[in-house]
């Protein structure tokens, strides 16, 4: 007969199975998991649903409102506007301000987001500077996750370490205790990405023709091989296709072929990408009505345009044939929690809803294809899109699903000229002080900051600020919290605590110390932190009170570990947002990873102690 604790285990390892699998979502995995500890009578209703009550859900669900107010306001954007202004044409300057300035900003706003903002900067500063992206973008992502362990609330798990150590009886984690040792591991890792990481990286530039700080609109094309599907089309005079509406047309239907661009007048004058003249250039909507003369750019097979030019009476110009509009193009990678992902280009509705049709698109580890409408986004995609500037500048909005790569759209984004900057400002400080100097409780204070972005109009609409909430972390934490439960009512976490002492007690708590942040290290690597710091936080603690020693070094060894998970690409969102757009591969991240996992935990073995004694 199976005993509770058994079953729990045996939950638990389904779960970290689903974990592992892409193609379950992480928060619905953890419902799952609650669900089957409540119909088994593991745990009953107020336990199940306990997490959904507790301070630390309701602490992260704010802070994504507070980041999403410091975003939008155009506060974060300041900062990379900084990046810009003090790099100069020094690889040097770049990559350390880089790293700091992202390091700086995950300590107090989503690390996510923080790479999501920095990200198109980083990579047009590298094209400047004729540096591959990929020598930059993974030290971006590994700063991001080492600045948000400098703070209290720089990560889920520290907030998430704090309240254990409540939970349990003593005293909560001040906003700096985890600053002394994170900034000694963040310089550490400074020197390591600058010596040896961004050596490993060290690709040739991309720019074939030699580094331009324009926006590539050709070289863009060519790198998705989508330059073979566009074609140049003219209406000849007494067309019979005269006088009808693109929509009546129905070519993505019959032909499978989208219409782009519509060239108005004398199209001899039109010089391509350099020498564009703008008012001849627009995009074409379903509504437009076809004049004589007109001359379309479409896109579609060969094939497609063969028989599309046989079935009427239009004519393809060969001889000079057109490029794309480069300020109608962008390349578009999808964030790790983008709700597009696992849906088809025709479920997004691309077309509809954000005005834009999808060219091409390129899966991890596989060469650019054309994009079809029964194409699912996967994670680690990136797409090639066409549209108005404005609608390109809608999209790159959308921070929690899509980050604009390259675009030379123009920026006409409220967020960035807005006056609101300096008002975030003061509420994103304010919240600070109410949280170094204890005046509130953490949750009243990171709330209040929450509601001030909404009120001053840091975020534009109440709307917006749901939409910035990570419902898929903050499901996460709150189905979670029950698993921890289950294993310390069934007796698993003193079976687990009693493992470790067993197998490392006799050598000394450091031992025990140095185990438990493999464990956690290796966890990191292949499922969320979140959920590994949840499961190991009780176990940290236990483990402690029974050898008789302080928790604090125990619980803070599974917070650091938790983040700082640098050895494969689905560790950590930022991780796997780098993916795509430096064009790494797994054994990337492995080889920068690995030496940096082992000397940030080298740190933390010999520090954690030095800072709170056993």
């Amino acid at each position: 007969m199976i005993t509770d604790m058994q079953l729990v285990f045996l939950i638990l390892l389904i779960t970290t199975i689903c974990f592992l699998i892409p193609r379950f979502r992480a928060d619905l995995v953890a419902i799952s998991s609650l669900l089957a500890l409540l119909l088994t009578g593991i745990i009953d209703v107020a336990e199940a649903f306990a997490g959904f009550s507790n301070s630390v859900v309701i602490m992260v669900a704010a802070l994504f409102i507070v980041g999403a107010g410091v975003f939008q306001s155009g506060l974060a954007q300041k900062a990379g506007d900084l990046l810009v202004k003090s790099t100069g044409n020094s690889e040097w300057k770049l990559t350390i301000f880089m790293l700091v300035l992202v390091a700086v900003l995950s300590g107090f706003i989503s690390n996510t987001g923080t790479v999501a903002i920095l990200l198109p900067i980083v990579v047009s500063l590298s094209r400047q500077m004729q540096l591959h992206p990929g020598k930059l973008l993974i030290p971006l992502a590994f700063a991001s996750s080492m600045g948000g362990a400098l703070t209290l609330i720089g990560t889920a798990p520290n907030l998430i370490a704090s309240q254990s150590l409540h939970d349990a009886g003593y005293d909560t984690l001040s906003f700096f205790s985890f600053t002394p040792i994170g900034l000694v591991m963040l310089l550490a890792g400074i020197i390591y990405l600058w010596f040896i990481g961004r050596k490993m990286l060290d690709k040739p530039a991309e720019n074939k023709t030699g580094a331009s700080e324009k926006f590539d609109a050709t070289e863009l094309v060519e790198q998705y091989e989508a330059s073979n599907l566009i074609f140049t089309v003219k209406v000849p005079e007494e067309s019979r296709i005269i006088g009808k509406k693109i929509k009546q047309l129905q070519l993505p239907s019959t032909y499978n072929i989208s219409v782009l661009e519509l060239i108005k007048g004398e199209t001899k004058t039109l010089l391509g990408i350099n020498g564009r003249t703008l008012s001849q250039r627009i995009t074409v909507e379903p509504s437009y009505v076809v004049e004589s003369g007109d001359t379309f750019l479409v896109y579609g097979t060969e094939e497609a345009v063969e028989k599309l030019i046989a079935d009427t009476d239009l004519t393809l110009q060969k001889d000079d044939p057109m490029k794309l509009e480069e300020s109608h193009l962008a390349e578009v990678i999808l964030t790790p929690q983008s709700r597009l992902l696992n849906q088809t280009i025709k479920q997004v509705k691309f077309r509809e809803k954000y005005g834009l049709t999808v060219l091409a698109m390129k899966h991890q580890f596989r060469a650019p294809k054309k994009a079809t409408a029964d194409e699912k986004l996967l994670y680690g995609d990136s797409i090639l899109v066409h549209g108005k500037w404005k609608d390109i500048n809608l999209l790159s909005a959308e921070k929690n699903d899509t980050v604009v790569l390259k675009s030379s759209a123009e920026d006409t984004d409220p967020a960035n000229t807005t006056k609101k900057s300096w008002l975030a400002g003061i509420i994103l400080f304010g919240m600070l002080l109410a949280m170094v100097f204890e005046w509130v409780p953490a949750v009243v204070a990171i709330v209040v900051a929450a509601v001030l972005m909404i009120f001053t109009g840091c975020i534009r609409q109440t709307d917006q600020a749901y939409q910035a909430i990570n419902w898929q972390t903050v499901i996460l934490i709150a189905c979670m919290l029950p698993m921890a439960t289950a294993l310390e009512n069934t007796g698993g976490v003193i079976f687990m605590s009693k493992g470790l002492i067993q197998s490392l007690g006799a050598i000394g708590p450091v031992a025990v110390l140095a185990g438990l942040y493999v464990i956690t290290s290796i966890f990191s690597q292949f499922i969320s932190n979140t959920a590994t710091a949840v499961l190991l936080f009780p176990v940290a603690i236990l483990t402690a009170e029974q050898m008789g020693v302080n928790p604090f070094p125990m619980v803070m060894a599974v917070a650091f570990s938790s983040s700082m998970a640098f050895a494969t690409p689905v560790a950590t969102p930022p991780n796997a947002m780098v993916m795509a757009a430096g064009k790494y591969t797994f054994l990337d991240f492995v080889r920068v990873g690995i030496p940096l996992q082992l000397l940030i935990a080298l740190i933390a073995i010999v520090l954690l102690p030095l800072f709170f004694p056993f």
